[in-house]
């Protein structure tokens, strides 16, 4: 039972063995306890590895434990998670985190992949400023704004004004708040609201690296990792409105204890 409890949280946490054995040598009975908590959580089957990697990669890096990353991201590589969204998870840190959560995270990412001979492969993959990894049309993603913001005559000065590319974005991903948000940033300050607006929800959530339901699933385990529960319960609702169950929400949840606590 130990050897298959083990094995189940390996395949996210290479160095559970090491862990385990230093724990039992001091008291057996807490050794225990947590490999039967952790093999419990991951072993439960809403979530694929690839998503509990994906969330892990990013509460490590919002957390700074560097070195529960490392092993994340060398379980990653050895189940043949795409690199890039790993890659895609600790950029989007930065989000949140302010782009310096990434210094550390980008060179063990680094380092991971030098070891693995697979750092030049996924280094021809690096996007271009202004792309995106799957095309965007602006009208196409018009049919996509909630009807209340597509019939406001806001959402077109607005795209006029702040450009396409941010502003349609923030339509899709915060229905019936963006315009409002958008209008009253743009009263303070209108300099910073481009920039906001061209970084945030153009230069990152459009680059569709990741598709918007794993995405948004990261950032509720980012946003609880920091513990920002106003945005991370934005972001439950969002992961839901772009396709997530609310069990799947739930287990990002629950799968959080094992980094964050209860």
């Amino acid at each position: 039972v130990q050897e298959r409890m083990l094995h189940i949280v390996a395949r996210y946490q290479p160095g559970v063995y090491q862990r385990f054995e230093t724990r039992r040598k001091l008291d057996p009975a807490f050794a225990h306890a947590y490999l039967r908590y952790a093999s419990r959580l991951l072993s439960r089957p809403t979530l694929d590895a690839r998503t509990r990697l994906l969330v892990m990669t990013g509460q490590f890096t919002m957390n700074r434990r560097h070195a529960r990353l490392r092993e994340t991201l060398v379980a990653a590589i050895a189940q043949k998670i795409n690199l890039r969204e790993v890659l895609e998870v600790i950029f989007q840190c930065a989000i949140y985190g302010g782009e310096s959560i990434t210094d550390e995270p980008l060179e063990i990412f680094t380092e991971e992949l030098a070891k693995a001979r697979l750092l030049d492969t996924i280094s021809a993959q690096g996007m271009q400023p202004g792309a995106s990894a799957v095309p965007r049309d602006p009208a196409e993603e018009r049919t996509r704004w909630h009807a209340e913001d597509a019939a406001d005559p806001r959402a077109d000065q607005l795209t006029a004004k702040y450009g396409w590319h941010g502003v349609s974005m923030a339509l899709i991903l915060r229905p019936r708040h963006t315009l409002n948000n958008a209008e009253f940033l743009g009263g303070l300050d209108e300099g910073f609201t481009q920039a906001f607006y061209d970084m945030g929800y153009g230069d990152m959530y459009g680059r569709l690296v990741l598709d918007h339901k794993t995405r948004l699933l990261c950032m509720v385990g980012n946003t609880l990792a920091i513990g920002e529960i106003v945005q991370c319960g934005h972001h439950m609702r969002t992961a839901i409105q772009q396709g997530a169950s609310p069990r799947e929400v739930l287990e990002v949840l629950l799968q959080s204890v094992l980094v964050v606590g209860h």
